[in-house]
């Protein structure tokens, strides 16, 4: 009979010959998964039946075959929450976790209107509301796909979310928003043949910006300049080499006390930006 830390370590072994870098991570998420049991709590698990052996080795051969970890267990974790993913919506990276938590800390500190733009799965908005719970919150997402699960992940939070293109979303809230939060498709379309397999997986919506990966990052700064109310502030992802750009962008926009931050590993990853307030 296999134990599931046996079943973990055949796992592992198979996805590092196929070249998974976070194999051994990997190994006891799927395990867990099919057990339905906590990777933390494995060890305490009984010997496997031969359906949870047959279920893991399904997992296993999908996960192989190309799909994403996420895709296979249809969830994403982020920070303190997970959302519901799949083909055609965004897989949440824990480089944006920063940019939900500087959200987080704007409504600890006082700010009650929310907008998240490019919502996708929702992971940002999942994050604010079951952290901060902001009195009022929304959420704007252009696919059809996405949205479906925008829906999903958000059921229950009191977050309103709003099929739309961001650029003609919520014309009724303007100068009342205190916080607009995104993370813009913002990878140049001349790097499409040198990303990572992985990163293929997600929809072109969600990733590609135009010739200079800029082109959804100004419609922020133009939507979040007409949302926001004087003094209100915006945060705004953007790949790892774009800082100065997308500050040159808010700028241009009008916004003031314009800062780059980095992400988890030290890699610049958001600006956010300040209206003026009205003098």
């Amino acid at each position: 009979m296999t134990t599931p830390a046996q079943a973990v370590t055949a796992v592992a072994t198979a996805l590092t010959r196929a070249g998974v870098a976070s194999a051994p991570a990997e190994a006891r998420i799927l395990v867990g998964f099919a057990l339905g049991v906590d990777p933390s709590r494995l060890i305490l698990a009984p010997v496997l039946t031969a359906d949870q052996q047959a279920h893991i080795d399904r997992l296993v051969a999908e996960r192989l075959g190309g799909s994403p970890l996420q895709h296979v267990t249809g969830q994403a974790h982020f920070r303190t929450v997970s959302v519901r993913v799949g083909p055609g919506v965004f897989i949440p990276r824990p480089e944006t976790e920063l940019l939900a938590g500087w959200a987080v800390a704007q409504v600890a500190a006082g700010a009650r209107r929310v907008v998240e733009l490019c919502a996708g799965s929702g992971a940002i908005s999942l994050a604010v509301a079951t952290e901060s719970a902001p009195e009022e919150h929304w959420a704007v997402e252009v696919s059809d796909v996405a949205y479906a699960y925008l829906v999903s992940n958000l059921a229950g939070t009191g977050v309103h979310t709003v099929h739309a293109d961001m650029a003609h979303a919520l014309g009724d809230l303007d100068s009342t928003i205190d916080v607009v939060v995104a993370n813009p498709p913002y990878i140049p379309l001349s790097d499409r043949d040198s990303l990572p397999r992985d990163v293929h997986q997600d929809p072109d919506l969600a990733l590609y910006s135009g010739d200079d990966g800029l082109i959804h990052t100004r419609v922020v700064a133009d939507v979040a300049s007409r949302l926001l109310r004087p003094g209100g502030v915006v945060g705004s992802e953007h790949g790892d080499d774009q800082a100065d750009d997308v500050c040159r962008v808010f700028a241009l926009a009008g916004f003031t006390d314009i800062t780059a931050h980095a992400d988890l590993a030290s890699r610049p990853r958001f600006v956010t930006a300040k209206k003026p307030d009205v003098k």
